[in-house]
């Protein structure tokens, strides 16, 4: 079985690769793992001592793992702590990042690639963010004696773990010291499987949002944008989710309810842009605010990063996108500030979206007739709008605390 495992992940660098030739994501991947090993032990030489290790797929992971991080930092400032990322939608946009003394990309999970580099960053302890269950890396850990842990970790019967190849993965497993998980599902799980080296510590993401809610800067422009109306924003949308409130936007237009929309779309290059232009003539966009009245403008679309969970606090409802795609993205952003939240009919792998239906804080549309029905519920009635925000923003407060229970657990 380590064998097919092997060569599955030979497999895939080596289509990474090909694909690179033609797709710039795929280019970023590759060329950003050269000589990742080399220089890291360059660096290493230089910093010597205790370190702590933390790995992310992508950005959201990163989200999820950076309180923990960053009390670590705090309580140790001595440690050294590197953080490395698999995609490059984490990497790329996080690279300059000040909390961590080292950032780069993970070599592919090859035999060599482990021992080398494990090798070289000589870790005290690691720390994998939510999955990302690199075989060859577990592996090697656990013979060097180094402790692993899953930090808000969560698990699914379906998943392959539980699978034809559950002896292999079962070994995987057991390379890790313990499982901070996010549910009792996960919890059951593992015991169910032979784990008892777990706690029920909650999702870290709610300490990261609580805390994004109450450092976050006010937008002045949007705050003249959005007085006097009812303001939806979409975030990180899709073109499915597009779709579907710019219909919506288009045919309230010229009711008497001064409807506005703030659009943030999960792919920002120009083409896309310009095709949300054409679907929204009297859009503004952001980068183009200078000297334009703001008040006057009924539709905006977003066109750099870093500003949606600031934006979060000028809405009256809050369509999250990727819901008619592989899954939704960041629903707790948008309840941090206490906002009645829809979002697609892919929610179903994720634990907060889940929750926030069951408070009655959320809902999920699978249409447009449904998204109209919803919208044009909570539009007209003030005090359901209202009670929606509440329960998403106590369901966030209610969560918080991760962090603190899994450093006391480390102690």
């Amino acid at each position: 079985m380590r064998f097919l495992y092997n060569i599955s992940i030979h497999a895939y660098a080596w289509a990474i690769r090909i694909a690179s030739v033609w797709n710039a994501k795929a280019r970023l991947w590759v060329n950003g793992r050269k000589n990742v090993i080399e220089d890291i032990a360059a660096w290493r030489k230089n910093n010597e001592g205790k370190l702590y290790w933390f790995h992310c797929a992508s950005l959201g992971e990163f989200e999820q793992g950076r309180p923990l991080l960053e009390e670590i930092r705090k309580q140790q400032p001595a440690v050294k702590l590197l953080l490395t990322f698999f995609s490059p939608s984490g990497y790329e946009v996080r690279k300059n990042y000040s909390g961590a003394d080292y950032i780069c990309y993970l070599p592919a999970d090859t035999p060599i690639n482990a021992k080398q580099f494990i090798a070289a960053v000589k870790p005290t302890a690691v720390f994998f963010v939510k999955y990302e269950y690199w075989a060859n890396y577990f592996f090697e850990l656990k013979e060097n004696v180094i402790p692993l842990y899953i930090v808000s970790a969560i698990l699914r019967p379906e998943q392959r773990f539980f699978g034809v190849m559950k002896s292999f993965w079962k070994g995987v497993l057991q390379c890790v010291t313990h499982y901070f998980v996010q549910n009792e599902t996960t919890l059951r799980l593992l015991k169910k499987n032979g784990f008892t080296n777990a706690t029920l510590s909650g999702d870290t993401r709610f300490d990261r949002v609580a805390s994004i809610q109450q450092n976050s800067k006010e937008i002045p422009e949007l705050e003249v944008f959005s007085n006097n109306s009812f303001c939806i924003v979409g975030g990180s949308a899709w073109p499915e989710d597009e779709d579907l409130l710019i219909r919506y936007f288009n045919e309230h237009s010229s009711s008497s309810q001064q409807l506005k929309l703030i659009l943030v779309p999960h792919e920002t290059d120009e083409r896309h842009i310009a095709a949300l232009q054409k679907k929204l003539p009297q859009a503004l966009r952001w980068s183009e605010r200078e000297g334009q009245q703001m008040h006057d403008a009924r539709c905006i679309i977003i066109d750099t990063i870093g500003l949606l969970s600031s934006i979060y606090r000028y809405a009256d409802a809050v369509m999250i996108g990727g819901g008619f795609g592989k899954g939704i993205h960041n629903t707790l952003e948008a309840a941090a500030w206490s906002k009645p939240i829809f979002f697609g009919p892919n929610y179903h792998k994720f634990e907060e979206a889940k929750g926030l239906i069951d408070c009655v804080a959320a809902q999920s549309v699978t249409d447009y007739a449904q998204l109209k029905t919803w919208m044009d519920s909570i539009l007209k009635d003030e005090m359901m709008r209202m009670k929606m925000g509440e329960a998403a923003g106590e369901f966030v407060l209610g969560n918080v605390g991760a962090t603190e229970r899994i450093l006391k657990r480390l102690q």
